[in-house]
């Protein structure tokens, strides 16, 4: 590395850092003001408890902010750096000294590449393991009220409602399991179900199931019921994954793995948007990069030009290809989702690319 491409990678390591910090802080802080409420609305707890609520749950959710904030806070800073290098007329003399502008954004983009990695490990490996804990409502950060669940459904098609479930202790209360037949279903009820990783199955607390029997009176047509005691269930969902479902963000939180296995199934209820998740998933990263290069050209040119009237432009060009992108990742119900996530790369990858080779050196 040459001493400017040491000079460019510092500045806009730091120009990052400090962006995501802030970004992160602005989200927190105006999340708060809007839903402090929600923190005090649980009276059982004390003020250092809810001031412990506050920090698990905002801390629990930094996956998520720079998962968010990666793509953008990227473009800014990429933006930032070069600049810099504009505004105090810093562009003219390595122009005069004969390098190319091209190979200003090279460290940049490399840079950004390493980053880009770092965000591709927060959204498969850490975000799905805090999806659970993203999902929590705020006023039950720390699980001490009871919050229903309603009808959950796992791979086996059974349906699944209970009144309260103890994420601590993998514990549901007043169960009702709609339990799938070849010929119509039957209907198991337990006063408690307590989760057995181990087994992977839900032990049930006075578990019957409700079966419907022959009518004793052949001209009445009256049937009778009979109660099969039932001492455990394998619903295949656990506590955990209980939880996430009752979110209405859960298909996005999810890891590219953890979404080929729901594919799989093909029996959800929501396949549509766990199929246009996984495509976004895949071209994210791709558009990350994508953003920074329609960013970088407008400030890389020998012309004196002000840097506000080159923000100016970046800020046209990036809005519309957010406008894109935000109509293009909404259409969670298309039956082309592969096409429909791929749109702003391809209407906006070719833009990026000339407009690169375009700059004059």
């Amino acid at each position: 590395m040459s001493t400017i491409d040491r000079y460019l990678v510092a500045a806009f390591l730091r120009s990052y850092l400090l962006l995501l910090t802030v970004g992160c802080g602005l989200y927190i802080l105006s999340d708060l003001l809007v839903n402090l409420d929600e923190f005090t609305d649980n009276r059982d707890l004390s003020f250092a408890g809810v001031l412990y609520a506050i920090a698990d749950y905002y801390g629990h959710n930094l996956p998520l902010y720079f998962m968010q904030l990666g793509g953008p806070v990227l473009a800014f800073a990429g933006a930032y750096t070069v600049a810099m290098l504009l505004r105090n007329n810093e562009m003219t003399s390595l122009v005069a000294a004969g390098v190319p502008l091209q190979r200003l954004a090279v460290p940049i983009l490399l840079c950004a590449a390493f980053l880009v990695g770092l965000w591709m490990i927060n959204r498969e490996f850490v975000l799905p393991n805090f999806a659970h804990m993203i999902a929590r409502h705020r006023n039950d950060v720390v699980g001490t009220r009871a919050r229903g669940i309603d009808f959950a459904r796992d791979d086996n098609d059974a349906i699944l409602t209970a009144r309260s479930i103890n994420l601590r202790a993998g514990r549901l209360e007043n169960v009702v399991i709609v339990e799938p037949r070849s010929h119509g279903s039957y209907v198991i009820q337990a006063d408690a179900a307590v989760h057995d990783p181990q087994r992977k199955t839900w032990r049930l607390d006075v578990g019957r199931r409700i079966v419907e029997t022959a009518p004793t009176d052949v001209e009445s047509g009256q049937f009778g019921v009979r109660y099969e005691p039932v001492s455990e269930y394998a619903f295949t969902l656990s506590p955990e994954e209980l939880v996430l479902r009752q979110s209405a963000q859960w298909a996005g939180l999810l890891s590219l793995r953890q979404m080929n296995a729901l594919l799989k199934s093909r029996n959800l209820p929501n396949l549509a948007s766990v199929r246009m998740n996984r495509h976004i998933w895949l071209t994210q990263p791709l558009l990350q990069l994508l953003l920074l290069g329609l960013t970088l050209p407008f400030f890389l040119t020998r012309e004196p030009i002000s840097v506000l009237v080159a923000g100016g432009r970046a800020l046209l060009l990036t809005g519309a290809f957010f406008g894109v992108a935000f109509c293009a990742h909404s259409m969670t119900a298309s039956d082309h989702a592969a096409l429909v996530a791929w749109i702003p790369l391809i209407m906006f990858g070719p833009v990026a690319v000339l407009h690169m080779a375009n700059v004059r050196t």
